[in-house]
């Protein structure tokens, strides 16, 4: 099993305890979030042999393998399972989709003790040799420092952007923000954090890695030049749903292999206006993210798209959107073209210093990245 599939299982783990938490039993959310959990569950505990979920103070393992405060959203599950006395879970090959899902509504439960349930491929309890409900006890893998803030986050991040663009629901945003906030302390406490996204690329889903990179740069240029936190919160926010309106654009043109013909980029044009106005619907919190999904494809010397009337220069986020959506794109490998490389990258870019990008701010990118 792969790193991403791994989160993806705790990930599952953690919206469906909140599914439970509020929703009826009986909604079709739920149900879509419980049947998922189930699968990958399933498959996980088969073909590892049972599924050995461990539970730290600020991360999380599975199977020897260490998520560090992937974001907040997970660092509430860490706070769950504290709450129930749980640190660790092995769930053996062969549970039932029954039990899985009345351990979910167990732990989404704000009362009850570990020890008043019964469960058959269920076994819990604390790392010190404590033992489960069935009486057996578990080891866990040794506790480990390596750091990957981003481990997973493009899955979370998919389902975010469903959930604003489809359902219109400010629930993505908040999601979305947890995971500003996981980058903004990564970039903190990780110096590698930029070098590791700089290899991030290549994802299967290039529209959601592709708003992740965006939104970690934006934070790295946000923070260089000073902005309070908040601020810096909001840009990588807004940085993170640039892209949003391409949820309007067909699926053939945002995946054509080849160059698109005039017609086809007319309406690839139209996801800045489909952003703002879709997240001009949503409250937010901030409209930065309605600003910026409109500006980012406007150019420092005022062409580009959507065409602007009004002189008044474009918001400092949009700036940093852009110059990042541009390294990123070319820095990614595409249906038509492979990724290009580092150097190549930043020649390109030099070119359109002063006309496309915003001179300093483009001189303080640079820097970030050498």
């Amino acid at each position: 099993m792969t790193r991403d599939t791994f989160f993806q299982v705790v990930s599952d783990l953690t919206l469906a305890i909140q599914g439970a938490s509020a929703y009826p039993e009986n909604h079709p959310r739920v149900q879509e979030l419980l049947v998922r959990l189930h699968h990958r569950v399933q498959s996980g505990a088969s073909l590892l042999h049972g599924l050995n979920i461990g539970f730290f103070h600020d991360h999380i393992v599975v199977d020897e393998v260490p998520f560090v405060g992937p974001n907040p959203t997970l660092t509430r599950l860490i706070e769950r399972m504290r709450g129930k006395g749980i640190e660790k879970i092995l769930i053996s090959e062969g549970i039932t989709y029954g039990e899985l899902k009345r351990f979910v509504y167990f732990l989404a439960e704000g009362s009850g003790s570990p020890s008043e349930q019964l469960w058959e491929s269920i076994v819990y309890g604390r790392i010190e040799g404590a033992e489960s409900a069935g009486g057996a006890s578990l080891g866990l893998a040794p506790d480990s420092t390596t750091p990957f803030i981003l481990a997973g986050a493009t899955e979370v991040l998919k389902d975010a952007l469903v959930s604003i663009g489809t359902e219109r629901k400010r629930s993505g945003v908040e999601e979305g923000r947890d995971i500003v906030s996981s980058i903004m302390k990564g970039l903190r406490q990780e110096g590698m954090l930029i070098d590791r996204l700089i290899q991030l690329q290549g994802h299967d889903d290039y529209t959601v890695t592709h708003s992740l990179n965006v939104c970690v740069l934006v934070v790295a240029q946000a923070s260089r030049i000073g902005l309070p936190e908040n601020r810096v919160r909001e840009a990588g926010l807004a940085a993170m749903l640039h892209d949003i309106g391409k949820e309007t654009t067909p699926p053939d043109i945002l995946t054509k292999p080849g160059r698109l013909e005039s017609g086809e980029f007319d309406l690839m044009k139209g996801h800045p206006v489909a952003g703002a106005k879709l997240l001009r619907k949503i409250d937010c919190g901030t409209e930065l993210p309605m600003i910026v999904a409109f500006e980012h494809h406007i150019k420092y010397d005022r062409t580009g798209y959507p065409k602007v009337r009004t002189r008044e220069p474009l918001h400092i986020a949009s700036h940093m959107t852009q110059i990042a959506d541009v390294y990123d794109a070319l820095r990614s490998h595409r249906p038509y073209r492979p990724s290009m490389e580092l150097e190549r990258t930043l020649s390109i870019m030099k070119e359109g210093r002063g006309t496309e990008f915003e001179p300093r701010l483009f001189d303080g990118f640079v820097e970030i990245l050498s």
